[in-house]
């Protein structure tokens, strides 16, 4: 074999080792839709992949907190909803035992005064997931574990002793390094004019005492404005919540796009350059294969 054709074949070996090295990356490229296997191999993209990955992780986790901290406040609303109803029942006690003149027969109407604290008990012990929900942050405890019984009016606003839990509400973590309280607690205002409220309608009607119905009736009234406004406060932080995760979600779907276009290969352009390195690979072999022949012609000669 000559000099000259000798070097041209190694040329066009080396042509076609690279060829099909090409040909192999672009076959991965349009069978997965991705620009390489590993991120080694796309160095320049990886780190931005890295950084865009971890925030959007981050991201994913706000977006779980939120949405388990708006199942608790749904949770919580549900419950007070319920005590908007108690409440009304509460008032149509009151107003059948006020227009009882018989102190026997207001005592019969006790029991059901008796039946709604009890409810009332069991609604501020709500619990979601195992956790009481009006306890604040000391949410394995019970915030009232005592049963409510007939006891005068104690004045307005009433005391909280009956609470048991924490004057912290519970929070959210928001955004880094920053979390977020949410909720109501059973130490609230509203709260204690209802057990007070409820004590002293049973104590009115067990007792025949007027001064502690109608003191009853006061504080139950006041507690239908408490709950409403800690309606508006639970509304509130939803509200506020699903901004937040739609703030979040919106910030994901654009880094999942960004994401793609680091990661991910344009097929078109991919197949159309399939099409051009076979093209370039089936040259150069047809290219080796006369240089071998031309060579076996000159051995014979």
């Amino acid at each position: 074999m000559r000099v000259a054709t000798f070097y041209q074949q190694q040329q066009n070996l080396a042509r076609i080792q690279n060829t099909t090295s090409s040909l192999s990356t672009i076959s991965y490229q349009v069978t997965s839709g991705f620009k390489a296997e590993r991120y080694e191999d796309m160095a320049q993209e990886a780190t931005q992949l890295f950084n865009l990955q971890e925030v959007r992780n981050n991201n994913d986790m706000f977006i779980s907190g939120l949405e388990q901290a708006d199942s608790r406040l749904v949770a919580m609303e549900d419950a007070l909803n319920s005590m908007v109803d108690l409440l009304t029942e509460a008032a149509n006690v009151y107003t059948l035992g006020r227009n009882e003149l018989s102190p026997e027969v207001r005592a019969t109407i006790a029991p059901k005064a008796q039946g709604l604290a009890d409810t009332f008990v069991q609604l501020l012990n709500t619990q979601f997931e195992g956790r009481y929900l009006f306890s604040g942050q000391a949410s394995n405890v019970e915030p009232l574990s005592a049963a409510l019984t007939g006891n005068p009016f104690p004045g307005d606003p009433p005391p909280t002793t009956y609470y048991n839990g924490d004057s912290e509400l519970q929070r959210v973590i928001t955004s880094p390094g920053v979390d977020t309280p949410y909720g109501v607690a059973g130490d609230n205002v509203g709260f204690a004019r209802i057990v007070a409220g409820l004590e002293s309608l049973i104590f009115g009607l067990e007792n025949n005492s007027l001064t502690d119905l109608d003191g009853a009736i006061d504080l139950l009234n006041g507690a239908q404005e408490d709950v409403s406004n800690m309606l508006g406060d639970i509304g509130g932080d939803m509200a506020g919540f699903q901004q937040l995760k739609d703030r979040f979600e919106n910030t994901n779907n654009f880094m999942d796009q960004r994401i793609a276009e680091l990661r991910e290969v344009d097929l078109a352009e991919a197949s159309t350059l399939f099409a051009q390195e076979e093209a370039a690979l089936n040259a150069s072999l047809s290219v080796t294969s006369r240089i071998l022949n031309l060579s076996l012609l000159n051995f014979l000669r």
